[in-house]
């Protein structure tokens, strides 16, 4: 976000997609003047403000991801978003999610989870993630948090969670740099794209994570 605000000249405003206001307890919010949460559940809305705000300005609004009509082209300063897009429905979702971030952000940071790396980092299952969704589903006995549930919500857990590969996170975020977090494998990704980048070919960095 500094470099967001440097090329700015000014604090940043940011939305936050799919955010949560206790998340921000735990990032830096130098050069951030107010923060937008918008999500789709109201109760994540209602979680405690941080309790050092720092003199940021923190507004919540109820929303959809995949469409951000209220907000006009590149007119939102620094758009984020973490861990959100691969709960957001099937491919086409995921695209409208991208395409509406990168049309209303001047500059911007999404992580998501790897689909490459061997634990499903929601269901903290092995090679869960890899398989089609019935057989997801019977092996998420192998998550102590999910094993009792019954046939029905197991499934409705699987389908509500897709997994992004590189190529894909790519592919959704044209003309941005992709991060990958390692642990060995690729863990999480991050595109971020900065004031006026021109959406041309994707550039690729990696940062070794230990």
């Amino acid at each position: 976000m500094a470099e967001a605000s440097a090329a700015l000249g000014r604090d940043l405003i940011v939305l936050d997609v799919g955010g949560r206001s206790d998340y921000w307890e735990n990032v830096d919010i130098t050069n951030v003047q107010k923060v937008i949460l918008l999500n789709k559940d109201p109760t994540e809305l209602l979680r405690e403000m941080p309790k050092d705000s720092r003199g940021v300005t923190f507004v919540t609004g109820q929303g959809d991801a995949c469409d951000l009509s209220d907000h006009t082209d590149k007119s939102v300063d620094f758009v984020h978003s973490n861990s959100v897009i691969e709960h957001v429905g099937s491919w086409s979702d995921m695209a409208a999610m991208s395409s509406e971030m990168m049309r209303v952000g001047k500059a911007g940071w999404i992580q998501t989870p790897a689909w490459e790396f061997p634990i499903e980092p929601h269901f903290r299952a092995p090679f869960l993630h890899w398989f089609a969704q019935p057989l997801r589903r019977k092996m998420m006995v192998l998550s102590p948090h999910y094993r009792r549930l019954g046939v029905a919500a197991r499934r409705a857990h699987v389908d509500r969670i897709n997994l992004l590969s590189k190529g894909e996170v790519e592919t959704l975020f044209p003309g941005c740099e992709i991060y990958v977090e390692r642990l060995v494998f690729p863990k999480s990704y991050v595109a971020q794209w900065a004031p006026d980048a021109a959406p041309s070919e994707t550039s690729k960095r990696e940062e070794i994570v230990a």
